[in-house]
């Protein structure tokens, strides 16, 4: 079992208000690391510090791609949180067409060849768009996938889902580049509507257990709304994970 994590985004708004009071609440849940979005008032070291204190660690950052002007300021914030894994990701208008796939490639990649010498690596978010299909028949993700062979896919299996993909099918092909999974669950009707895992119709065990275990190290809870309680479902969602033996995390299930 892989340990799991919890986006911050998550909890954005609480995370604003309370920051050191939400991160407890989330060790307190039995996370064992946090996937940070935003600083919340915070400096990196400030998060580093908390998170460690709280006995959990920071798996990964979503953040900006660095360019030749900023690569010492996204290198220092990386060092400053203690990761070593960069996010990021494009919108819908950046990956329409097979092009505009390549040049998104083209940023990852050089991203990718900036920050090796430091030790980080850089993962692709997808949302549902990358889930389409360009001129020649690809899905948007595996033509940026080949296009920029230093990067890895952080897969987010409800958006997967949501786009009419088969998460399983998809796993079956890039398993050997997902060392960070978004686990989220809801529904896939014709609008995004997110639930706390094992409420919605994703098949989190399906697609959990078609993740590489050489390769995936972490899997990360987000949830993007809540019809209800947040801290609710994020609790409700780590205690699936734990109870159907699909992550590891610091406490049992209750």
């Amino acid at each position: 079992m892989k340990p799991i994590a919890l986006q911050t985004y998550t909890l954005r708004d609480a995370f604003e208000k309370d920051f050191h009071g939400v991160l407890k609440a989330v060790a307190d849940i039995g996370y064992k690391g946090v996937e940070i979005s935003g600083a919340y008032g915070q400096t990196p070291e400030q998060i580093a510090r908390a998170v460690a204190d709280l006995g959990m660690v920071v798996c990964s950052n979503h953040g900006r791609l660095p360019t030749a002007e900023t690569l010492d300021e996204v290198v220092a914030y990386q060092r400053g949180i203690g990761s070593t894994k960069l996010v990021g990701g494009f919108g819908p208008d950046d990956l329409k067409t097979a092009e505009g796939c390549i040049v998104a490639a083209r940023k990852l990649q050089a991203a990718a060849e900036m920050l090796a010498p430091y030790g980080i690596s850089v993962h692709v978010h997808n949302h549902y768009w990358e889930f389409h299909r360009v001129e020649d028949g690809r899905y948007a993700l595996d033509v940026m996938l080949e296009a920029a062979p230093s990067i890895m896919s952080q897969l987010d299996l409800y958006w997967v889902a949501f786009g009419k993909a088969d998460p399983v099918e998809v796993l079956g092909r890039i398993r050997g580049r997902v060392a960070l999974a978004h686990v989220k669950d809801g529904m896939l009707g014709d609008k995004p509507h997110f639930k706390a895992l094992g409420t919605g119709q994703v098949d989190l065990p399906a697609a959990i257990a078609a993740l590489d275990p050489a390769v995936t190290e972490w899997l990360i809870v987000e949830q993007d709304q809540s019809d209800g309680d947040m801290l609710a479902d994020v609790r409700t969602s780590y205690e699936y994970l734990v109870s159907k033996g699909l992550g590891e995390g610091n406490r049992p299930a209750a």
